[in-house]
């Protein structure tokens, strides 16, 4: 496989997804049952995907962060912090660096939705992206097979398709930043397509939670 090659038409397939609009509305932070404390507001929105049988799903929030700080908290280890902070993460790691903006990495899942959807792993290329006229950096990425990472007792693989977190600049506040993140994953595995539908929204709320208090944290503590 040409990587470089690869990461181009995943980050034009992702950018695609990220500015199309025709998405309906699946979820918010703010409806009754969600997460207590959290104050900043959480969209969660969906569409059939075209890549496999199931939805995509595409949540946004404004973080109080630069981008390209967002970014590093998202990326894998040691490129970046991801399993220092994200509690869905069990490991997050970089396998292989092609180069500054082109990595395989390989992730896995704790079990959510009380145990009914089991730890899930992943192998995926990563590829940064910067938008200077807009203001955006973002990662891409779609999971590949590497020999080397064959499915693993006591998970499920998984397949990311096409998608991606895109960080785009808040005009008038270099410090904040709105946060897109696109995610079309089939979890493999014998699920009722109920779970996933249910778990897969609440979870990328959780995600946006979890992010802002690590970079809260972390700002605090001069990171």
């Amino acid at each position: 496989m040409d990587y470089k090659e690869e990461a181009d038409s995943i980050a034009r397939r992702a950018y695609d997804l990220y500015k199309s609009t025709d998405w309906k509305v699946a979820k918010s932070s703010t409806e009754n049952g969600n997460i207590v404390h959290f104050q900043k507001d959480v969209k969660v929105f969906y569409k059939k995907s075209t890549e496999f049988d199931g939805h995509i799903y595409r949540a946004e929030c404004i973080l109080d962060s630069p981008p390209e700080k967002v970014i590093r908290y998202i990326l894998p280890s040691p490129r970046g912090l991801r399993g220092k902070w994200d509690k869905a993460a069990k490991e997050s790691e970089v396998i292989e660096k092609i180069d500054e903006d082109l990595i395989v990495g390989r992730s896995a899942t704790h079990s959510v939705a009380m145990g009914l959807i089991s730890s899930r792993d992943f192998v995926d290329l990563i590829t940064i992206r910067r938008y200077p006229d807009e203001g955006t950096i973002s990662t891409n990425s779609r999971s590949i097979q590497r020999e080397e990472c064959p499915p693993r007792d006591g998970f499920v693989r998984g397949i990311n398709y096409h998608g991606g977190t895109f960080c785009t600049a808040v005009e008038g506040d270099p410090n904040s930043c709105h946060v897109v993140n696109i995610v079309q994953t089939d979890l493999g595995g014998m699920l009722p397509t109920s779970v996933v539908e249910s778990a897969l929204p609440a979870n990328l709320i959780d995600f946006f939670h979890d992010l802002d208090s690590a970079l809260q944290d972390l700002n605090m503590n001069g990171f």
